[in-house]
């Protein structure tokens, strides 16, 4: 039997890879994959701006679900969520759009009404909702803000302003005074009546002291509550008559106010400042008067309160990912490790740095020529292993729809890949090839990866499998993969050491 030869098996592999991908572009999308059990619920949402497919569903901060779908009905957000089935919620239940941190993932909170409520059935609908906030919300606020100061330095320059307003103050001033020395005369000619009223109830305390023989009890409450107002009186009436005494010396503030002509006229001073910013706000000067009455300076203050928000939207799509995964290699009984930064500005493009612990080494050829008597050249082929060489990948790839395309540095080699995906990203089939060194075939790798658990994912395939060194080895192996938020979660939610 003839042998086929290496080009040709190589050739026949590229073609069976092809004619499988092909396929797979056809059918994959009748597929459907469900990766959690439960019972589907809906609501509709005003806007459900930065929410996406596959965010957490929470109750009292625990994930209780995902979201399912996100669709446009009737001019609103249908989302459509899938909950555990152990999770039960009434019809009192509202559902609202969160936000993890400042600039973190959009999320639905749940929150539970009353106990007793009737509970929601599948296929059900949650009729309370709360959107995510909006900058348009802020913006309309401002706007109010600006009015209604707008319309307190009108009032106070029309109270206060003029010669009408500086008369009112004065006349206020003369009413102080008077009703001060008025309070100050009567606490003078009364103080002996006082004293004598004083007396009174001194002996009626006595007499009711005498009656209390036959009610003990009830006239015993009422005498201490009448002894008790009578101190109360009797303080009150010398802190009163303190208190005017102080304003007559001009101490204090009211004093100062009644007495001293250099306060008056600082109030005076003030209130005619007032008058004047008031005057100067109306015709539009100063910072406050462009904010109320330029509308210049209010689309200023829009436009850079639409940028902010621009640029917070780009900080939410920006994400960083770190992984690491270990392939044990079955023909070589060894373990290569990869450790990645993932940096992902967009959904469809991204940069992969990885360092790469290779059992199998660099191998390294040195050809050396010399010349031996008789003028005959003789050639050195000398050929050196560096075992467990750390190797370095730094990549760019860019994806279109289910297809990805990556190129760049392949364990320290040039190299390109291209990757598929299926069932929401949760398996990726990959081929790479690189390391074209003229003298031998190229490095050949077809992987497959799945992902059973947020953060886990299970790997396998052949590495090298067109190798001249008989390098080929199937591998089998598993990853861990962690998002910004996903590190930030983890860590907030670690026990603390004692």
């Amino acid at each position: 039997m003839t042998k086929l030869s290496i080009e040709a098996k190589v050739g026949f592999l590229v073609v069976i890879g092809i004619i499988i991908l092909a396929y797979m572009c056809m059918k994959v999308g009748k597929f459907e994959y469900k990766l959690r059990p439960g019972y589907e619920i809906y609501s509709y949402f005003d806007s459900a701006e930065g929410l996406v497919k596959g965010a957490p569903v929470q109750i009292a901060g625990i994930e209780v679900g995902q979201v399912k779908e996100i669709a446009l009905e009737a001019g609103k957000a249908k989302v459509t969520l899938v909950l555990k089935p152990d999770v039960k919620v009434g019809e009192d239940v509202q559902a609202a759009i969160r936000t993890k941190g400042v600039l973190g993932d959009k999320y639905v909170e749940l929150i539970p009404g009353v106990p007793r409520a009737p509970t929601i059935q599948p296929g059900g609908r949650i009729q309370r909702t709360v959107s995510a906030a909006n900058i348009d919300v802020l913006l309309t606020r401002l706007g109010a803000i600006a009015e209604d100061i707008k319309q307190i330095t009108g009032s106070l320059s029309s109270v206060v302003g003029g010669k009408e307003g500086e008369a009112s103050l004065k006349t206020i001033t003369t009413n102080l005074r008077e009703l001060a020395k008025t309070l100050n005369e009567t606490a003078q000619r009364n103080s002996e009546n006082i004293d004598q009223i004083l007396h009174s109830f001194n002996v009626f305390s006595n007499d009711l002291e005498d009656l209390s023989r036959t009610n003990k009890e009830p006239i015993r409450q009422i005498v201490a509550s009448m002894r008790e107002t009578s101190s109360q009186l009797q303080e009150t009436i010398l802190a009163l008559k303190e208190i005017t005494e102080k304003i007559n010396r001009g101490e204090g503030t009211i004093g100062k106010l009644v007495h001293d002509k250099e306060t008056i006229e600082t109030i005076n001073k003030t209130l005619v400042a007032l008058n004047d910013i008031a005057g100067k706000i109306n015709k539009g000067e100063g910072t406050i008067g462009k904010l109320v009455q330029e509308e210049e300076t209010i689309e200023n203050i829009n436009t850079t309160l639409t940028g902010i928000n621009d640029y917070l939207q780009k900080e939410e799509k920006y994400r960083t990912y770190l992984d690491y995964r270990g392939e044990y290699l079955l023909d070589g009984d060894s373990l290569k490790s990869y450790l990645s930064l993932r940096i992902q500005p967009k959904e469809d493009k991204y940069y992969l740095l990885q360092v790469i612990d290779d059992p199998a080494g660099k191998r390294t050829v040195t050809d050396t020529t010399t010349t031996i008597n008789g003028g005959i050249p003789v050639t050195e082929h000398k050929e050196e292993i560096e075992k467990d060489e750390i190797k370095f990948s730094a990549q760019i790839a860019k994806r279109y729809y289910n297809l990805g395309l990556r190129g760049g540095l392949f364990e320290s080699t040039g190299g390109v890949a291209a990757d598929y995906y299926l069932f929401d990203d949760r398996l990726v089939l990959s081929l790479e090839a690189f390391d074209f060194d003229p003298d031998k075939n190229p490095h050949l790798k077809f992987k497959a990866d799945y992902t059973p658990f947020q953060y886990v994912y299970l790997t396998g395939g052949v590495d090298d499998f067109i190798s001249d060194d008989d390098n080929a080895s199937l591998f089998i192996g598993a990853g861990l993969h962690f998002s910004d938020e996903d590190i930030k979660t983890l860590l907030s939610g670690a026990p603390i050491p004692k």
